[in-house]
């Protein structure tokens, strides 16, 4: 029956993958918490993407406040990839919704920033989905055009996965326009890809897809049992609307085996899961499918009821494949009730719906044949033209050649004059640049050497004096236990000369840590810092620290290795110097930039009268580093009022 047959083929609009795939989080709290404590970074921006993913399956209205807030987060970084990826699931989302042309404008802006940026996976992977759209509007030559595209990127960057999505949304295609031999290749070479990949989604489709031909051959046991394999799959991986599709498909083998009450309660599971997860396009084909069993049946009452909720939502959403099938259908039905005019009116319908979609396929092709025709013949046109220009060129150039022969001698004599004279003045060029590069050469070889050294020397104080002074440490604690009865200030002594040594250990590792960088990020000195203070808090528990840095401040800030040494040295020295002198409550370390780079230690603690106090080595350490640095040090302090000691480095400096 041409019906049914129709119905089979309408299943495969269903199993078009979404190339940018949709799949679930296996933890999505745990992820979301990731999400709600990252900073605002290119890596939030994929959180957001791979969330949205996760919703468009598991609870699609969630998923367009995440894409959305990807896309802004990515225009302010300028992350063109996340920019793409999040306008990419946010089409995934409308696309969902069925509402095609909102998916249609993000996959498009999608795709213009991939071709500005030449991301080649990118561009197979919207490309795709704009093929679904096609698919799902019946414009078939545009979305073959959008896939064989899509499968050369897929090529050329060898990816299996995507090489077997194109090979099945082609088969789809195929499919569609009856060409059973290219479908049932296509698909296969799909089907065999995804099984070694073992590709949960691709599976789902291949499974989907064959069972479709299998029940256009009549083979329903057979395609019920792949649509049961891609059932079980969906289920696993918690996609509803895969999940409905194979219930729907299951449903219509069931009906055209003649088991109608299974396909009944299999249909009604469908459209369950469709109306919960607003899958409009795919409920009206599953009233479509269900309005046809019911007509099988001879219930006609109920098989007309549940055709008018399909159209109703096809006349809404423009579902042309849908309302097609359902006007045969009620064409069908009105003529069994005897009401022959109300089934004519039904046929117009369905030939009209059909037409439509046939003449605009067969007017776009024959618009690209006659354009291709219009273009042979002006290029044609244009090469004879230029031919004949090519030989009155000729004659001029003739008549030319004996005016200025002697002319010419004449220039090209001077111009070997020339010619030498420039030679030699580029020789001389030349030898400069040879030995301005042995010069390049000659510093970079030196710069290597002083690499070399630094390191070497590193290695000697980490691997020599580091052991050695471990080897102290250790031998005093050995004395220690070693002599139960040594005296209170023997003991004491001993265990500050513990502290010192391990003390020096730290420093030399600090000292170790500088020397084997070239610069020092600021996110390193970020880092030691946070080390340093966090030292600090277990080593005077009652004293709270605070360490902050401005948001204004330059991330991207680069020193050099002595430069950062000596702004740790500084901050470490002050805090230092909190900690064991001013018997401190509370100290800050702030770092903040305005024209310059400003560091700020404060505590409150007991202060001291700048006037009446001398000031030790640390702090005539601290400004020796500050005057390396070329910054001003400034320190203030007041009795029981605390202290506060300030760097700012200018940003010539830095």
């Amino acid at each position: 029956m041409i019906l049914k047959k129709l119905l089979s083929i309408l299943l495969l609009i269903f199993c078009v993958q979404f190339s940018l795939a949709q799949k679930t989080v296996a933890n999505i709290d745990s992820l979301l918490v990731v999400l709600y404590t990252s900073k605002n970074d290119t890596t939030k921006v994929i959180l957001y993407q791979e969330i949205a993913a996760h919703y468009n399956i598991t609870h699609l209205d969630s998923a367009k406040a995440f894409a959305e807030k990807g896309i802004v987060l990515a225009r302010s970084l300028n992350f063109t990839k996340g920019q793409w990826m999040n306008l990419n699931v946010l089409g995934n989302y409308y696309e969902r919704k069925t509402n095609y042309e909102e998916a249609s404008v993000k996959y498009e802006e999608a795709l213009l920033i991939i071709e500005n940026t030449n991301d080649t996976k990118g561009f197979a992977v919207v490309l795709n989905n704009i093929a679904t759209i096609h698919i799902r509007k019946a414009e078939y030559d545009e979305a073959l055009n959008n896939l064989f595209n899509a499968l050369k990127a897929e090529e050329k960057l060898n990816s299996q996965n995507g090489i077997a999505q194109a090979y099945n949304n082609i088969g789809v295609v195929y499919y569609y326009i009856q060409d059973f031999d290219k479908t049932t290749m296509y698909l296969t070479k799909a089907l065999e890809i995804q099984e070694n990949l073992g590709n949960y989604d691709g599976l789902i489709n291949g499974y989907n897809n064959v069972g479709a031909i299998l029940d256009y051959q009549k083979k329903y046991d057979d395609a019920i049992t792949s649509y049961e394999r891609g059932l079980e799959i969906s289920k696993k991986i918690n996609d509803k609307k895969m999940e409905a599709t194979q219930l729907s498909n299951i449903a219509l083998a069931y009906s055209n085996k003649g088991d109608f009450n299974k396909a009944e309660d299999f249909f009604e599971q469908a459209i369950a899961i469709k109306i919960q997860i607003k899958d409009d396009n795919g409920l009206a084909a599953s009233y479509a499918s269900f309005g046809e069993s019911l007509l099988n049946q001879n219930q006609l009452s109920k098989a007309k009821e549940i055709l008018n909720k399909g159209l109703e939502i096809s006349d809404v959403k423009g579902i042309k494949l849908a309302k097609k099938l359902i006007y045969a259908s009620l064409s069908e039905i009105a003529k069994k009730q005897n009401d022959y005019k109300l089934s004519n009116e039904y046929l117009t319908k369905f030939i009209q719906v059909k037409d439509s979609i046939l003449n605009e396929n067969n007017a776009k092709i024959i618009a690209e044949v006659e354009t291709k025709y219009e273009t042979e013949k002006k290029e044609n046109e244009i090469l004879q033209q230029r031919a004949q220009l090519a030989e009155k060129e000729l004659e001029v150039k003739q008549k030319n050649y004996i005016i200025f022969g002697s002319l010419g001698l004449a220039i090209v004599l001077a111009l070997l004059g020339y010619l030498v004279y420039n030679q030699q003045r580029l020789k001389n060029r030349q030898l400069q640049k040879e030995n301005d590069l042995k010069t390049a050469l000659a510093r970079i070889e030196t710069q290597n050497k002083l690499q070399e050294e630094r390191l070497r020397i590193s290695r000697d104080l980490h691997d020599n004096i580091g052991s050695q002074l471990t080897f102290i440490i250790s031998s005093i604690d050995n004395l220690k236990y070693g002599f139960k009865d040594m005296g209170d200030k023997l003991s004491n002594k001993l265990v500050g000369i513990s502290s010192f040594t391990t003390q020096t250990i730290y420093e030399l590792r600090d000292t170790i840590w500088a020397m084997n960088k070239n610069n020092i990020t600021f996110e390193d000195l970020q880092t030691r810092i946070t080390n340093f203070i966090d030292n600090a808090k277990m080593a005077s528990e009652q004293t709270k620290f605070t360490f902050k840095i401005d948001e204004v401040v330059n991330k991207e800030n680069t020193f050099s290795s002595v430069q950062g040494m000596n702004i740790y040295r500084i901050i470490q020295e002050a805090v230092n110097n909190s900690i064991k002198y001013a018997k401190s409550s509370e100290v800050k370390v702030m770092i903040s930039e305005n024209n310059g780079f400003h560091i700020e230690i404060t505590d409150d603690g007991i202060g001291f009268a700048e006037d009446q106090v001398e000031l030790g080595n640390g702090i005539n350490n601290m400004k020796k580093r500050a005057r390396d640095l070329n910054a001003s040090f400034a320190i203030s302090s007041s009795v029981k009022k605390g202290t506060a000691i300030t760097v700012v480095i200018p940003e010539k400096a830095i």
